[in-house]
């Protein structure tokens, strides 16, 4: 295969980064499938662009100043495997699905960094077929004062739930869009908090 799939890997790292969803299907395959999105909105759990336009939405929805440095990336065949880092700061409602419930973390304000392991199997046009990832979940919790709760979390999340943030959230989460900008629009989403 004569395609830098390193080079197409970072694509999405791109993408996740600026949320520029413009030219998905030149990197993620129609049949693309996430095996980490049980927690995301259910756009995200579908395939192909559509699917990943819903993971970067939604990352980016709870998440301002993403960054992901790679440390190291191994290509062997039709597989690319990046060690990263991601890092960022959680300025909007984090929305989880967690079987039948929707967990709303507010927006803490804090600054995370994380490892990421992240494999992506290619096709033959140099497109994702499929992606599988190992993260520091628990670190990026602890580091938000998720876990264990600081009472300033407490307080936000009796605070949304009183006023209706939380369901508002967990409203936006399920109608996360998969949809793909127009060839000649940008589509860079970001989570804009109201007073």
């Amino acid at each position: 295969m004569s395609i830098d799939l390193a080079a197409q890997a970072r694509r999405s790292y791109r993408a996740v980064e600026t949320g520029d969803l413009s030219d998905l299907a030149d990197y993620i395959a129609p049949g693309w499938i996430n095996r980490e999105a049980a927690a995301e909105p259910p756009a995200a759990r579908g395939q192909g662009p559509g699917a990943f336009a819903a993971t970067v939405r939604w990352l980016r929805t709870a998440l301002s100043e993403i960054r992901l440095e790679e440390h190291q990336v191994v290509v062997k065949d039709d597989t690319v495997v990046s060690l990263a880092t991601m890092s960022g700061r959680h300025t909007g409602p984090m929305v989880l699905q967690d079987g039948d419930k929707l967990r709303v973390a507010p927006p803490s304000g804090r600054r995370f960094a994380v490892e990421h392991v992240h494999w992506s199997v290619f096709d033959e046009e140099g497109r994702a077929l499929s992606h599988f990832a190992r993260r520091d979940d628990l670190g990026q919790v602890i580091q938000l004062g998720l876990l264990p709760p600081t009472p300033g979390a407490l307080l936000r999340s009796v605070q949304w739930a009183l006023t209706g943030r939380s369901a508002a959230a967990r409203r936006a989460f399920l109608a996360t869009s998969g949809e793909l900008p127009s060839d000649s629009s940008v589509d860079r989403l970001s989570y804009q908090p109201t007073a």
